[in-house]
């Protein structure tokens, strides 16, 4: 699916409301390449949180079940408040490789995404999510991210 600039502004928007409404305190915005770059790069703007860095994970065999990280942020420990922002969560098994890795790295993590399919590993109260995979609007969920 391809969206507008001015709808993936709109959703960035959208999704800065719904993390400004949580407790989060950001200081770090990690994007999960290549998907997240565009996301992440405006909710940086939108949020006031100048530090953003990227995670690339990418699969390793064919049936796209096996993933490697090739790029992680570096140092990243107890102090960071990271918002790991992604496009779409088709199965969302990246966000959460990608955010236990940072987790394990002594972050405290919240997730965000553009868009959500039904079929997302990802529980629906641990995301920010704007819209499906089948629309272009924002959602009206206000959904907590804070993460352990």
């Amino acid at each position: 699916m391809l969206i507008s600039w001015e709808q993936a502004c709109l959703l960035a928007d959208d999704l800065a409301t719904q993390v400004t409404k949580g407790d989060c305190q950001l200081n770090f915005i990690v994007a999960i390449a290549r998907g997240g770059f565009v996301p992440a790069r405006l909710l940086s703007a939108r949020l006031d949180v100048a530090r953003l860095a990227s995670i690339g994970i990418r699969y390793i065999d064919d049936s796209r079940t096996r993933r490697e990280f090739y790029s992680f942020p570096h140092p990243v420990g107890n102090d960071h408040r990271i918002l790991l922002v992604e496009d779409v969560l088709e199965t969302g098994q990246s966000l959460l490789d990608a955010r236990d890795r940072l987790v394990e790295a002594g972050a405290r993590v919240w997730t965000a995404a553009y868009f959500y399919q039904s079929r997302s590993a990802v529980p629906r109260t641990s995301r920010w999510a704007c819209g499906t995979s089948r629309s272009c609007f924002p959602g009206t969920e206000d959904l907590p991210a804070v993460l352990p």
